[in-house]
């Protein structure tokens, strides 16, 4: 029988608001409220951890570090989360939202941004980050590499069989691997994993030739009835997760290993576009549901060990 992990990946930020626009002056609710008072116990209750993947605005806020310090002591991991319009160069003093993609700098300016993200994240915690997702998902091949120069162990920016902000990561396999330094999208020789986020379409086939019918109705028709299904308790129900785990369950290789993912300002009433208590009530329907299943509760950066593990024979 195979063994069976959840990640729980959870995109660590400010406050936002209706259209993901930031809250002027930042603030943390999503912080204090969102993980201290509802997601971190949720979790310990039921008996997985949480990867909290932070960006820079959170980790200069006092109050925000010493909550997180907290929920590292018991048991959580801390890694990095881009957002780059908080940090050099191009730093932005006020900016709308968040939307700067990684393929849109130059390879200088990616490349000094991620350093400066993992310099403060040193600087704030007292340890090298191991765990990264990219702001929109927008890693690219240079990312990784820049990562694995870096010091990283594990990437989760890449989303199967979507293509979200423009950076299309279809091709990306279901499971985790180490990606080539020709294609990230074939295993190869990297010194870094990618853990993508679980996500599988119910009839790919139908959908690639409906999702880009000219009616919008008709699009979102396909969209549901064929499009991808994200391991995602902000847009997918209990139903659609018990799919969603069953067919992973069929087609991952043993240990299969689940990456759910959500921001922790969804948790909150008004702090994204989405509404709050919906969102947590699929989540604690989908945590109770892979705890039902023999789930056990996994961080990013174990995945390289635990693989290894699994097979003596990848270095």
């Amino acid at each position: 029988m195979k063994r069976k992990f959840v990640i729980v990946s959870v995109d660590t930020e400010c406050d936002k608001g209706a259209g993901w626009y930031v809250r002027y002056p930042l603030s943390f609710v999503g912080i204090h409220q969102g993980i201290g008072e509802i997601l971190q116990p949720l979790l310990e209750r039921i008996g997985f951890v949480g990867t909290y993947l932070i960006s820079p605005e959170v980790m200069e806020n006092e109050d925000s570090v010493d909550l997180l310090e907290d929920v590292k002591k018991r048991g959580a991991e801390l890694g990095t989360h881009l957002h780059g319009e908080f940090l050099e160069p191009g730093k932005h003093h006020r900016v709308a939202r968040t939307d700067e993609k990684a393929r849109e700098y130059s390879d200088d300016v990616e490349w000094v941004k991620l350093k400066n993200l993992t310099l403060l994240f040193e600087r704030t915690f007292g340890f090298p980050p191991i765990s990264y997702r990219a702001g929109r998902f927008s890693a690219t091949l240079r990312t990784l590499i820049y990562l694995e120069r870096l010091g990283y162990k594990v990437d989760s920016s890449f989303t199967p069989f979507s293509a979200v902000s423009g950076e299309n990561h279809t091709r990306s396999p279901i499971y985790p691997y180490r990606p080539s330094r020709d294609d990230p999208y074939t295993p190869g020789e990297m010194n870094i994993w990618e853990v993508p986020i679980t996500i599988l379409p119910r009839h790919w086939i139908a959908y690639k030739l409906l999702r880009n019918i000219p009616l919008l109705r008709l699009r979102r028709l396909a969209k549901k009835m064929f499009g991808p299904v994200w391991l995602r308790p902000t847009t997918t129900s209990l139903w659609d997760a018990r799919w969603l785990v069953e067919r992973m369950e069929k087609l991952h290789p043993d240990p299969v290993i689940l990456v759910m993912m959500f921001h922790n300002v969804e948790l909150v009433k008004g702090l994204s576009p989405y509404p709050a208590r919906k969102v947590l009530q699929n989540l604690t329907d989908i945590l109770n549901l892979l705890a039902d299943r023999g789930y056990e509760p996994l961080r990013l950066g174990d995945v390289p060990s635990l693989l290894k593990a699994q097979d003596p024979t990848t270095s």
